[in-house]
């Protein structure tokens, strides 16, 4: 009907990620009587909620239709917007309440996503194209949050100066949650033209042994020594990640970087995402996945370092500013390209009927850390400085060595 169905599948994906609360859910959350606090906070409970939601949901992406647990993904998110939109005046408990349904939404998608491009491979004897429409889709997400989060910022200040001036009340955050709700609908509408691949695995009856099935293929991928290194890294590069993007907005106003350029900042972190994304089967050959590995480690040591240098200075030169934090960005650019190789090298050595599953488990390790990181940032915060507190996180960091080395030792496997 729409010609080929993964283009269909980029294009859904790009509506999707028309985020543009992003650069200014701090201010969101600050609007509803939340604090920066509760902001680390909300965001480690949403790692934490997906971590819960993340092997169950591949697992059902083994059973089930992938495209349908991409439809239920999808709905999710709507029920966030559309919940945020009428009842987010009344504060704590309805903001939490959002963050659990997008986490919800990004455990079901992260589920099945990369499996339902590898099926449709299959499918057509294409598998050996799958780094390279992998990392098209992930193309398509991150430009289509770089474009909104460069947008989201300026049509904040618009709509809200706008409103506040012809009707009194700041209306800016009503008006970007309908856009969101806009686009969703039509990305949603776009999954229901996309086949039908069947699932690979043969059902398990009953309840128990359904969870019984569901942990031993857990407890396989976290003993396999082929892959429990690669995802131990990963995940804890993941979950660092997730520490800088946060962090973005409260730096950015330590420093007193107007509102209006937030955006300026996240539409960088989503732009060298699409360009990871874009490039990830040309940059694959010319780096082993060990090498790639080292050389992200070093950049996020350089992230940190900077970091805590930005939080010490306080009110440091906006250009200073800028540059610290759009190196932070790159640093995330190559964390993708990592996990996405990473992930794509799951693909090629796990057997089809358990791969969601195992993929699941291993996004549920950078939740973990993610989770772990952002309630320690809420619980250091509220007794010492930001700059502290990046040198807490940094320590952690460092236990990262230790799969990263292990990485480097594992003898080169041929698929």
């Amino acid at each position: 009907m729409f010609g080929n169905p993964l283009k269909v599948f980029n294009l859904s994906v790009f509506l999707q990620t028309q985020i543009f609360m992003l650069p200014v859910l701090l201010l969101f959350y600050q609007q509803n009587g939340l604090t920066v606090g509760d902001f680390f906070l909300f965001q480690g409970i949403f790692s934490l909620t997906a971590l819960l939601f993340e092997i169950p949901a591949g697992y059902i992406g083994d059973i089930f239709p992938r495209k349908n647990i991409l439809i239920l993904s999808y709905v999710l998110f709507l029920m966030r917007l559309v919940l945020w939109l009428f009842f987010a005046h009344l504060g704590y408990w309805i903001i939490l309440a959002g963050e659990i349904l997008y986490s919800a939404s990004k455990a079901f998608y992260s589920g099945v996503a990369d499996g339902y491009v590898y099926d449709y491979l299959k499918e057509s004897g294409t598998t050996h194209k799958m780094l390279e429409k992998y990392g098209c889709l992930n193309f398509f997400m991150s430009i289509g949050t770089a474009i909104s989060s460069l947008l989201g910022a300026y049509f904040y200040g618009t709509f809200s100066k706008w409103t506040q001036a012809h009707w009194g009340h700041d209306y800016g955050f009503l008006i970007l949650i309908l856009i969101e709700i806009v686009f969703n609908t039509a990305a949603l509408l776009l999954l229901f033209a996309l086949p039908k691949l069947p699932s690979a695995k043969t059902k398990v009856t009953g309840l128990w042994e359904k969870y019984k099935d569901l942990f031993h293929i857990t407890r396989r991928a976290l003993r396999n020594p082929d892959i429990k290194y690669h995802m131990f890294y990963s995940g804890l590069l993941a979950g660092t990640t997730m520490v800088f993007v946060w962090s973005f907005q409260p730096l950015m106003t330590t420093a007193l970087i107007p509102v209006s350029l937030f955006g300026v900042v996240y539409f960088a972190n989503h732009f060298f995402r699409a360009v990871a994304s874009y490039f990830l089967h040309k940059t694959m050959r010319f780096f082993s996945l060990p090498a790639f590995g080292v050389v992200t480690f070093i950049m996020f040591a350089l992230s940190f370092l900077l970091a805590v240098e930005m939080a010490h200075v306080g009110q440091p030169n906006v250009w200073i500013s800028f540059g610290i934090l759009f190196f932070i960005c790159l640093t995330i650019g190559f964390q993708l390209t990592f996990t996405l190789a990473s992930t794509t090298r799951i693909h090629t050595l796990i057997s089809s009927d358990i791969r969601s599953t195992v993929v699941s488990v291993n996004y549920m390790i950078g939740r973990m850390c993610a989770g772990f990181f952002l309630i320690l940032f809420k619980v250091l915060l509220d007794g010492v400085s930001m700059q502290t507190t990046f040198m807490v996180a940094f320590g952690v960091f460092l236990f990262g060595l230790y799969p990263l080395w292990r990485i480097v030792r594992l003898p080169k496997i041929t698929p």
